[in-house]
């Protein structure tokens, strides 16, 4: 079954720090995760980065995407029929799972920024869809050209197909939703959704999800608070329109200053916002890990990991794991957990 948001998706399937294949983990890679092959099993999909940004741009080669399906023993397999196309964008930052073609099967949005290094020309998102054969068909998901960096999709609009929200640096309105019309096809929403406060700031981090519990999806944002950049929520108003909301700002960390995901956990009275971050602001910038506890709705912070001079990540999600609610990556290789 697939669920009808992206944070959803990856974040309330069950998903536990995964034994991921050789090459495949840390961050030059991106992940995600549903029964793409049907058999009842959270199957792999992954786009691997090819090129080197400190090399010449006209060197630049596509990334390579693959499914694996996973087995019997924790392990994954690499399917070799399931994709008619192993060649993705330039720089793919995120994948997120849905169903975009109203098919009852997952689908994945990739979010690509291209080149990345001056000139940064940007590039164009893509949409790995599935087709009536079974197997999955590589399209350009819009027209749009940017520095795509993160994407979170939901119904908007109440037709039943999910949109898409994507952060895109390089656009002056920085966030906004592209409109899926069906098929794979999206278009740039006319209509802005979001509050002008967000416009032109260095926000890189996009999420859709509830926060208060009232069974409407809030929209969290985030990126470079070194830059001045506010991590923001935005609580849903009833229809979805954001533009008028008043934003509440998250505290920050003292030289943590990249947002990188953020994921929610517990109900009630143990109900917090986690937001995983790395360096910047401190003369230092992608250098560190850390995980940051905001209760709600008092928004009280504290940081229960730090870890300076070590391996960023990219990704924290919920999980169970020895019989303990933690706050984890889907990398088991990452070796962070902490409790919730």
């Amino acid at each position: 079954m697939v669920l009808p948001t992206s944070y959803l998706n990856f974040k309330a399937v069950g998903l536990e720090p995964q034994q991921l294949p050789a090459g495949r983990s840390g961050v030059g890679v991106v992940r995600a995760y549903a029964d793409f092959s049907g058999r009842g099993q959270l199957d792999l999909f992954t786009a691997s980065l090819t090129y080197d940004p400190q090399r010449p741009i006209q060197n630049a080669t596509p990334s390579r995407l693959e499914f694996w399906r996973k087995q019997v023993d924790g392990s994954f397999e690499r399917d070799v029929v399931m994709l008619s196309s192993a060649q993705g964008c330039i720089h793919p930052r995120r994948a997120i799972v849905a169903d975009f073609n109203a098919d009852q099967r997952p689908d994945v949005f990739l979010a690509c920024h291209g080149y990345d290094a001056d000139p940064y020309p940007g590039e164009r998102n893509l949409v790995v869809l599935s087709q009536p054969n079974g197997r999955y068909e590589v399209k350009v998901a819009s027209a749009d050209v940017g520095f795509f960096h993160s994407a979170s999709a939901a119904d908007l609009n109440g037709d039943g197909l999910p949109d898409v929200v994507v952060t895109n640096s390089s656009d002056p309105a920085v966030v906004y939703a592209l409109i899926n019309k069906g098929n794979g096809v999206f278009e740039r929403e006319s209509r802005a959704r979001f509050p002008a406060s967000l416009r032109e700031k260095g926000l890189y981090t996009v999420e859709l999800l509830d926060v208060n519990e009232d069974g409407r999806l809030d929209v969290l944002v985030g990126g470079h608070e070194w830059g001045g950049t506010t991590t923001t929520l935005l609580i849903n108003p009833g229809d979805n329109q954001f533009a008028q909301v008043t934003p509440i700002t998250l505290p920050a960390v003292a030289g943590e200053g990249v947002v990188l995901d953020f994921a929610v956990a517990g109900t009630g009275a143990s109900r917090s916002l986690w937001a995983l971050r790395t360096s910047g602001g401190d003369g230092t910038f992608y250098q560190s890990r850390t995980i940051q506890k905001i209760t709600w709705p008092g928004l009280v912070s504290t940081t229960p990991l730090l870890q300076r001079n070590a391996q960023w990540f990219a990704w924290l999600i919920p999980a169970m794991v020895n019989g303990r609610a933690v706050m984890t990556s889907e990398d088991a290789s990452v070796g962070v957990s902490v409790p919730q």
